[in-house]
């Protein structure tokens, strides 16, 4: 099937000083208060490279990123450049933010803060275990692998949530200082651009950096991809079929991961030379590691979606596959606009690329009925937990989803969890359960201050880029 793209809107998104098109309305402020507000998308990555005293969020070389730490003005330019990039997506999903069952507040604000006191050891044994270049080789990994937790959203987790989020979290509650823990938060940002710029191979890290394309993967993958892509008209059976199979999966991959994005992986969008688009999809529905997914044991590890997309069918204007691995695009609703599609199944984390198999759409329903059954299984145990088992388990879902992938890369994960606690929560966080719902803090301040930017306080002038925290006062 072949589409017409010649001139279609959404390329000239690709254009040099186009500034593409405003998803939401609303604007950024952040550490730049004295300064114009900063808008969402191109634009707004724009104006924020602008502001930068460093070149660090401008294409880098391998030589760059093989340094042992950034500087100080570097660490305060990727700060404030996550605090915006973190805006730009949170503002995508904020209805997301309350769950009914879930106290997703609650666990997240505490694994952002876990995060940022326990990864920064994980993140030193890794790159003592394997080398600097050896982190960058498993971001490069990514480009030959479908359904791979080694991909973009866990990458930018690594540190627009376990440094960006997490320090917050912490300054918020005042419990650190803006010049606490500098070599530490170095660790961690230096681990997120070596699996990052590994994975792009093209000198950036984010996907906001490249008008929000996530083109890594080989051609022998994407050719996979299309080999098996069925081609079917909107509103027909093959059609109904394979996006009730992409919701379905969805819906339990988010909940496995409670209720988060880090069972979805978006990848594109690739433009096809017929005029087409295609989006790689991965649906984490069984995460083995953690030990509510054992109602999901009959089911694989991950499914892949090839998604086909007829840019001409919805007018589309531009696409967006943002730094948590989802695709948004302007009109909002592509799904009338997916003209075929592929399924394929990963049985294993482990399992060789060779060993990935084709789901027919025609043999969908045996896996569906799978998927709903552990659904409702999930809500079932879900309704029988109290407040701080599910907090548990969120931070769980975050602290330990979001660095697993490296530690299994690297051969750690074993050693971590016999050596070094790695499933204990940190005392700190702990007690910190009691105190983030007093005076609103995790209803009202920690929003505020994640949402304006204003929590994201940069390392003062002069601070020593050896220091750590060295009193609790």
């Amino acid at each position: 099937m072949t589409v017409s793209a010649h001139g279609a809107e959404y390329l000239k998104r690709y254009e040099d000083g186009d500034e593409g098109v405003r998803f939401q309305p609303l604007v950024y402020t952040g550490n730049f208060a004295d300064l114009e507000p900063i808008p969402d998308g191109i634009l707004g990555d724009r104006l924020m490279r602008q502001r930068m005293k460093t070149k660090v969020m401008e294409k880098v070389s391998e030589e760059d990123v093989l340094k042992d730490q950034f500087t100080l003005d570097e660490l305060n330019d990727l700060n404030n450049y996550l605090a915006w990039n973190i805006w730009d997506v949170l503002v995508m999903r904020a209805t997301e933010g309350v769950s009914g069952m879930i106290p997703r507040q609650e666990y997240e604000i505490l694994a952002f803060m876990q995060e940022f006191y326990r990864y920064p050891e994980f993140m030193m044994l890794m790159t003592d275990q394997v080398g600097a270049k050896g982190i960058m080789d498993i971001g490069a990994s990514a480009r030959t692998q479908m359904g791979t937790k080694i991909n973009c959203v866990h990458d930018w987790c690594l540190g627009a949530v376990a440094f960006g989020m997490g320090r917050c979290g912490l300054l918020a509650l005042e419990v650190i200082e803006p010049n606490d823990y500098v070599e530490e938060s170095n660790t961690i940002l230096k681990f997120m651009q070596r699996v990052l710029w590994g994975k792009r191979q093209d000198g950036y890290i984010l996907n906001s950096q490249d008008r929000y394309r996530c083109t890594i993967h080989e051609q022998s993958v994407i050719d996979q991809a299309m080999s098996q892509v069925v081609d079917f008209e909107g509103g027909s059976p093959d059609h109904d079929t394979f996006t009730k199979f992409n919701a379905t999966a969805e819906l339990l991959a988010f909940f496995d991961h409670y209720d988060c994005r880090l069972g979805l992986g978006d990848t594109g969008p690739y433009i096809l030379p017929d005029g087409r688009i295609l989006i790689i999809r991965d649906l984490f529905v069984n995460e083995e590691v953690y030990h509510w997914s054992d109602i999901c044991a009959d089911l694989p590890h991950c499914y892949t979606l090839a998604l086909v997309l007829d840019p001409t069918k919805m007018g589309l204007q531009e696409i967006r596959v943002n730094d948590i691995s989802t695709t948004f695009t302007q009109p909002k609703n592509y799904i009338p606009a997916i003209i075929g599609g592929a399924i394929f199944v990963r049985e294993k984390w482990d399992t060789p690329m060779g060993e990935v198999y084709e789901l027919p759409l025609s043999d969908t329903e045996p896996h569906l009925e799978k998927i709903r059954e552990a659904t409702v299984k999930m809500y079932d145990k879900t309704l029988r937990m109290s407040k701080r088992i599910l907090c548990t388990n969120g931070i769980y879902s975050y602290y330990i989803d979001m660095i697993l992938p490296y530690l299994r890369a690297t051969g750690l994960y074993d050693e971590v969890c016999a050596k070094y606690n790695f499933w204990e929560i940190d005392q700190r966080v702990s007690n910190y359960y009691y105190e983030i719902t007093k005076r609103n803090f995790v209803q009202v301040t920690v929003p505020q201050k994640i949402f304006s930017g204003s929590g994201y306080l940069p390392f003062p002038e002069g601070t020593d880029l050896r220091r750590s925290k060295y009193s609790i006062l």
